[in-house]
């Protein structure tokens, strides 16, 4: 952890540690530690009281929790920086109580875990198994029989599980623990992705905290302070052949009794092989120290006269200088314990071991070494120090020989083929070096609070709150706040929203602002939107009320396409903005080409609307003609506003569309070439909650398509805005009868003349806006309602056509569920759309691309009913099998590893760490 945290530190500026040391109870002095960095600062933390009565286990999880009030006021105290904040806990994987502390200083913790990927996927496999009441240690315990393991090719025996688990008493606490582990916010495993591979995606399933693999972790600091020991030892190794030493070793906690010392001496000195021996003295029984010691003279532990028989063939030493040691040229093998860090050593220095597990996790990483990467030989794997067995001189010399052999030169290749692996991880641009700077990222990023303002209109709304819910869901730093206004008719909110889930997105209800009914509608709808802007900065300068943490930041300002103005706003508090733009990519480059060109004095709307005349749009594969030019810019008042927000748009960080790459995969590279802010495919964003309750109304609906046959039913939906008068109502029921095809008709009453509201509602009776006996004569094959559960509709197996006006949301529904369309555009953006469908995808038919809805034009039903009957036709199969393909891409753009999902991520990315 030591090691770690210099990395840390050494790493990023920004960082600076308190490393917080417990010392045993029988421990008098402090640790004599220092920092090169000045950006480590050691507490020395007071032992806590322990009742000698009580089990170890017991005694353990006591001693480690007692320090929970020294952790907390070391943590509240004053860092090495005066300015610096507390960004979180890193803890040792035994001490997950202290999560409880972090959480109580709203502070996320990270568990440091110096075992392997390994154990760990072991570890949290077995708590899953304990916690279910299956997992018993007495029937496997020295047992052939099987578990299969996350991360390990071949089952493990009961005799070769760790003994940590194992150990009655133990295993509660070591559950405890593990269990604890999956709240923390990310694991740090010492570690590398190529030692443990399979282990590692065993654990990034999403099933657990995010993965750090950081290792491996390993003081390396070999050419200072030489002791008069150390020095010795290396003048000795210095006197040897090169790779014929065999070093045993076993840990800092491992020492044998004497009639195992017995047995050791006399494999060596029948092996023949030169050695290094380092042998500790075991601790006093009764005495509350329990690790080794040293001996006044090694020859008080030998057996008599040993020292005289290997004189000039082997060395014994009290504690070793291991890493030394190992990075010797001299030393070939090494009789390891398998402790983690003994392991991450010999790996590195490309040494190969033969197995002698004592204690933990031990027999695990032996039967790794073995079995899994064939790198070591066995003296044992399934060996139990506290068992008090004696492995017998015979059974260590043949693994001394099998470790030091000729034969053994495979098993050495692959540890020099590991060892190269080992350092590339920790070099510049590997895996271990990335991991650590992704853990410093996600450190140094504070808790961030986004403010999304959407335009008053569902199809602006719910994609942007769609959006907002799935920044939150992928990132616990994100809190959003949703402003929502509210047209000045409008007595209550807009919508009634409900807290979300997460409890970080907050509804901002804003007071709608004065309009003077006089104005043209466009110059309306600017003073209406920018009227908001001193609620916009209140609601943005508020205290963070969502946040799990009082230290979040204002991150920025995500804003509609038509709420440009408050990128001024942002300016003003010092703050990105971003511009979400609920129409898809093809209309924005058809929106910055069309600005660029007014701005010229090269764009007149008058000259093109209802003409063949051609314009070249970049992302479209041919030239637009002027007839089915977008109805938002053929109008001459609303044109001004339109080309202002375009032109604003330019001014944000980035620009988020509703998209994804292979839907419009021309028009998103026509966006990338550094003209125009950063582009962020996120889409689609769809509302796609269909398993919650149903109304009466979707029941019935439902109950209604649960009766029609497979693709049969043609589904007429016009979007939140779209209502016909009453002779146009007349032509599509014609239509409808005339085709003999099933339909589902959403019929919206049109709003009185007059009135300030302009979005339709619905009919008391839907008699009333139908043609006389139309319902009688079209009884069993058709059904008309009002509004309509799209997604919901859309995505029954009966539906097999969309008669649709091509509002932007309504495209990526129909794409995702894979229903082809009929075009029938209304105003807006809607045109450019329908020619997407039709002319650049195919994946549409036409009923209409040219419409208008302010034309007051009629569709005559035959046009209609043709349309219809081509979209349902067998012979739109090729168009069928197109939708369905593109279907197949939308769902994979969100998926994991999708073009959108990484897009998303980048973002968040991009907003944590400004």
């Amino acid at each position: 952890m030591l090691e770690l945290a210099e990395q840390l530190v050494n790493r990023d500026r920004r960082l600076a540690v308190t490393f917080c040391l417990m010392k045993m109870p029988f421990q008098q002095t402090s640790h004599d530690f220092k920092s090169s960095s000045g950006r480590i600062r050691f507490v020395d933390l007071e032992p806590t009281t322990l009742d000698p009565d009580t089990p170890r286990s017991i005694r353990f999880t006591s001693f480690i929790d007692g320090h929970a009030p020294q952790i907390k006021e070391a943590a509240a105290s004053n860092n090495t920086a005066p300015s610096s904040r507390l960004a979180g806990f890193v803890l040792d994987m035994f001490c997950t109580s202290f999560i409880n502390v972090a959480n109580e200083l709203g502070a996320p913790s990270y568990v440091f875990y110096t075992c392997g990927a390994t154990c760990l996927a072991f570890m949290l496999h077995v708590q899953s198994l304990f916690d279910r009441g299956e997992f018993d240690p007495a029937e496997l315990k020295d047992s052939d029989a099987e578990l299969a393991i996350p991360g390990l090719r071949d089952p493990l025996q009961g005799k070769q599980l760790p003994s940590v688990v194992v150990e009655a008493d133990w295993l509660p606490t070591v559950m405890r623990h593990t269990r604890r582990t999956r709240e923390a916010k990310g694991i740090l495993v010492n570690t590398f992705h190529d030692f443990e591979s399979q282990a590692v995606a065993s654990l990034t399933t999403g099933q657990t905290p995010p993965l750090y693999t950081v290792g491996p972790i390993i003081d390396l600091k070999l050419k200072k302070g030489d002791t008069a020991g150390e020095k010795e030892i290396v003048d000795w190794l210095d006197q040897q052949p090169k790779s014929s030493v065999v070093f045993l070793c076993f840990g800092s906690l491992a020492s044998l009794d004497e009639e195992q010392v017995k047995e050791i001496a006399a494999a060596l000195e029948a092996s023949g092989r030169r050695f290094l021996w380092s042998l500790r003295k075991p601790p006093q029984k009764g005495k509350p120290e329990f690790y080794p010691s040293e001996y006044d003279d090694v020859k008080d532990g030998l057996p008599e006269g040993f020292l005289d028989r290997t004189a000039g063939l082997g060395k014994v030493i009290g504690w070793a200088p291991q890493t030394r040691v190992l990075a010797h040229s001299s030393v070939g093998g090494f009789v390891s314990h398998c402790g983690w860090n003994s392991t991450l050593e010999s790996t590195w220095f490309g040494v190969p071991v033969a197995t002698w597990p004592m204690q933990a996790e031990q027999q695990l990483n032996a039967v790794m070494l073995v079995k899994e990467l064939e790198m070591a030989v066995e003296i044992r794997m399934s060996y139990r120090k506290l068992s008090g067995e004696v492995v017998p001189a015979e059974e260590i010399e043949r693994g001394i020989r099998g470790l030091m052999a000729a034969e053994n030169e495979g098993r050495r290749i692959k540890v020099k083929e590991m060892s190269d692996k080992c350092r590339k991880a920790v070099e510049e641009d590997g895996s271990s070096y990335h991991f650590v700077g992704r853990f410093i990222e996600d450190t140094l990023a504070t808790a961030a609070e986004l403010v999304f303002v959407p335009s008053p209109g569902a199809g602006h709304i719910f994609p942007m709150l769609e959006l907002a819910e799935q920044l939150v869901s992928r990132d616990p730093r994100l809190s959003i706040a949703f402003c929502l206004m509210k047209m000045p008719f409008q007595k209550t909110s807009n919508y009634d929203f409900h807290p979300s889930a997460s409890g970080r997105i907050r509804f901002v209800d804003l007071q709608p602002t004065a309009v003077d009914p006089e104005t043209p509608p466009s110059d309306a709808f600017v003073s209406f939107i920018d009227g908001h802007a001193p609620q916009i900065k209140e609601a943005a300068s508020s205290s963070n009320n969502t946040a799990s943490s009082s230290s979040s930041r204002l991150a920025g300002f995500v804003l509609d396409m038509f709420c440009t103005s408050f990128i001024d706003v942002a300016d003003e508090l010092g703050a990105p903005s971003y511009v979400f733009y609920t129409c898809g990519a093809t209309c924005l480059g058809f929106m910055l080409h069309v600005q660029s060109l007014f701005d010229r004095g090269e764009f007149d709307p008058a000259e093109l609307k209802d003409s063949d005349a051609e314009l070249a749009v970049p992302g479209l594969r041919d030239p637009l003609p002027g007839k089915l030019l977008p109805s938002a810019v053929v109008q001459p008042d609303w044109l001004p506003v339109l080309m202002r927000h375009t032109k604003r748009t330019r001014l944000s960080k980035g620009i988020l569309v509703n998209t994804f790459h292979d839907f419009e995969s021309n028009a998103v590279a026509s966006l990338t070439t550094g003209q125009t802010p950063p582009l962020y495919t996120v889409g689609p964003i769809i509302d796609l909650k269909m398993k919650g309750d149903r109304t009466a109304g979707e029941t019935e609906i439902v109950d209604w398509l649960d009766k029609q046959p497979e693709s049969s039913v043609v589904f007429l939906c016009f979007g939140s805005m779209g209502s016909f008068d009453e002779e146009q109502v007349k032509e599509i029921a014609i239509a409808l009868e005339a085709s003999g095809q099933r339909f589902l008709w959403s019929l919206r009453k049109p709003p009185q003349k007059g009135k300030p509201e302009f979005f339709p509602s619905e009919y008391d009776d839907v008699k009333e806006g139908l043609p006389e006996g139309f319902l009688d004569r079209t009884d069993g094959l058709g059904k008309v309602i009002g509004w309509a559960p799209q997604t919901r509709i859309l995505a029954h197996p009966s539906v097999g056509g969309f008669v649709s006006h091509c509002g932007w949301n309504s495209t990526l529904e129909s794409t995702w569920f894979g229903v082809p369309v009929a075009t029938w555009p209304m105003h807006a953006e809607q045109q450019l759309n329908a020619v997407m469908l039709v002319k650049e995808l195919e994946v549409a038919v036409e009923i209409r691309m040219s419409y208008r809805k302010t034309s007051g034009e009629v569709v005559p039903a035959e046009e209609i009913e043709r349309g219809i009957r081509g979209l349902m036709a067998a012979e739109n199969e090729g168009r069928r099998i197109k939708a369905k393909e593109m279907s197949d891409k939308c769902r994979k753009a969100v998926e994991d590893g999708g073009s959108s999902y990484h897009s998303i991520g980048r973002f968040i990315e991009d907003v944590i760490t400004d």
